[in-house]
């Protein structure tokens, strides 16, 4: 029995170093599968392609979003001021201010 397990092991290793994209798709379609399943949601069989897909992308893109540097560091404003010059609109002006 364990060497069955081991065998099986080491099958679902080399799909994966042979196709990493289609690892990745099922990990995804296992995540949406039990997101939708915590909470309670039927997709049916013939949408269920289409809001994969559209889960898939939305994971990809926060990914990315994730990983974008802007070189900025700290709080900044609207305006893009930071530190000291952030104002509330709270502030009263002061002389000096």
């Amino acid at each position: 029995m364990a060497t069955d397990d081991a065998r099986a092991a080491l099958v679902a290793d080399s799909a994966a170093v042979a196709n990493p994209a289609a690892v990745a798709e099922s990990a995804a379609e296992a995540e949406f599968d039990a997101l939708t399943g915590r909470l309670g949601i039927e997709v049916p069989a013939d949408l269920k392609g289409g809001v994969l897909a559209g889960y898939r992308g939305l994971r990809d893109m926060t990914a990315l979003l994730r990983g974008v540097e802007t070189g900025r560091t700290g709080r900044t404003d609207q305006h893009g001021r930071t530190g000291g010059e952030i104002r509330t609109g709270d502030d009263e002006e002061r002389p000096g201010a």
